[in-house]
């Protein structure tokens, strides 16, 4: 499961990174470095819309935590989509066939239960991180209109953790290659199993950091650094 995560990366940067064409107006306020991201946050994502011309890549704000759009309220959490039921569940299928996009990430936590002094277990928050450059998190967005208007929102996809990393969660996010950006963004890739197939797991390092991250409204770049040892 990946339930919080941290980005950094400003505008000018993911414009290079990710070759994006269309910058949404609410990005300088959206891609502030942000180190204690939780769900129904709203996060920076990379998609692909086609125009009257053509297809171009843009940078958009979407809530974290998925809404289907035959949702009755926006009050959906599902902030993670298992990769093993992405093209069968009803809330994804149809998003893995046509929304898909890259949330760009500098790492995410994760808590894992160890003893404390007293004996009474207390949750560790570990950050999980590529370390160098942006992790492309896969992700799905949909469009829901309420009655204040659109509102478009993204999950993570997660699956199995690898080895290296299922000792802290039997869960991680999947990525995307660089070199899969585009035919992943391509909203002309219609077939979701082999849009999945894109999908990779990252290698990462892992560090223990604050238990302030625990608590949301905490936000800082301490959040991220390293505990001594």
């Amino acid at each position: 499961m990946c339930g919080r995560y941290a980005a950094t990366a400003n505008p000018d940067e993911l414009i290079v990174e990710f070759d994006i064409d269309f910058v949404d107006d609410e990005m300088a306020e959206v891609c502030l470095p942000r180190y204690n991201i939780a769900p129904t946050d709203t996060v920076a994502g990379v998609v692909e819309r086609a125009g009257d011309d053509a297809v171009s890549r843009k940078l958009v704000p979407l809530r974290w935590g998925l809404v289907p759009s035959w949702s009755k309220a926006p009050t959906a959490t599902m902030i993670n989509a298992r990769v093993e039921t992405l093209v069968t569940k009803p809330a994804f299928r149809k998003a893995a066939a046509a929304r898909r996009c890259l949330l760009p990430a500098a790492g995410y936590y994760e808590w894992l239960s160890v003893p404390g002094a007293d004996a009474k277990p207390f949750k560790q928050p570990w950050f999980l991180h590529p370390g160098a450059g942006t992790l492309a998190m896969a992700g799905l967005y949909e469009f829901w209109k309420g009655p204040d208007g659109w509102v478009a929102s993204a999950t993570i996809i997660t699956t199995q953790s690898t080895d290296a990393m299922g000792w802290v969660h039997d869960r991680m996010p999947m990525t995307v290659p660089a070199d899969s950006w585009d035919d992943w963004l391509d909203p002309a890739l219609t077939d979701a199993a082999a849009a999945v197939s894109l999908l990779t797991t990252p290698t990462l390092d892992s560090r223990k950091v604050s238990r302030a991250v625990s608590t949301v409204g905490n936000e800082g770049p301490e959040l991220i650094s390293p505990l001594p040892e």
